[in-house]
């Protein structure tokens, strides 16, 4: 199943709707880059209005230098709109729909930051920026889609072995990925008698193990997809 897709035509992301027999919730998926055109930002956030609850990515909400330290490599390029191109910017908190942030904090990123190893960091602290102004002076369209492309091939299997969710939250290593994972379960224990349409507006990389780990827990399976264009060439 494609994410996102790269193509010679240019960038597209699916909207996943996911659905079970006799449960009348639904999950859409919303798979987000960072960089994009200003009408795919502007088409999810009509879409999103339209839901009933929405859950976010919304790693070092409360402050995080480190966090926006590494977040330099789109946002110089974004910032001054190279190429058209603008820093991904869905009004969230004012859709008019109840939003969750099941993200790591501005203090949990910065702690799981200060584990890492001090040379690591620096590379990174440093490196981010340099990638940043290298995309600003030369990079293209074409330059900023290539690394977008997102699949769930690796995920397919492996997840499909849980049979609990201790042991689905075991196989998702990633620590932001099991959050996400534990708060649609929520959503689906306390809610799933409802006739309502849950947006969940992630990074792409993020869907493939949600979307997987809500079919292990719950046989929630993708029933419709709708192709956005991030990117024109």
């Amino acid at each position: 199943m494609q994410i996102v897709e790269v193509s010679d035509f240019g960038v597209r992301s699916a909207v996943l709707r996911l659905t079970r027999a006799g449960t009348p919730l639904r999950f859409e998926f919303y798979p987000m880059v960072h960089v994009g055109e200003p009408a795919f930002y502007a088409a999810v956030t009509e879409r999103l209005r339209r839901c009933d609850l929405v859950v976010a990515e919304g790693v070092g909400r409360g402050g995080s230098w480190a966090a926006g330290a590494l977040s330099l490599s789109y946002q110089l390029p974004a910032r001054f709109r190279r190429s058209g191109l603008v820093e991904q910017d869905i009004p969230l908190d004012s859709l008019g729909v109840p939003v969750r942030y099941p993200d790591l904090t501005g203090e949990q990123f910065s702690a799981g930051w200060q584990a890492v190893p001090w040379w690591q960091r620096a590379v990174a602290t440093v490196g981010a920026p340099l990638v940043g102004l290298e995309r600003l002076a030369f990079g293209s369209r074409r330059a900023m889609a290539a690394a977008m492309e997102v699949s769930d091939t690796d995920w397919r299997e492996e997840l499909a072995r849980a049979e609990s969710m201790d042991e689905l939250l075991s196989l998702i290593g990633e620590q932001r990925d099991r959050l996400l994972v534990s708060e649609l379960d929520d959503i689906h224990t306390h809610r799933a008698h409802e006739r309502i349409t849950v947006g969940i507006v992630y990074g792409a990389k993020h869907v493939p193990p949600a979307v997987h780990g809500l079919r292990a827990l719950h046989r929630y399976a993708p029933r419709g997809a709708e192709w956005l264009t991030v990117i024109n060439y």
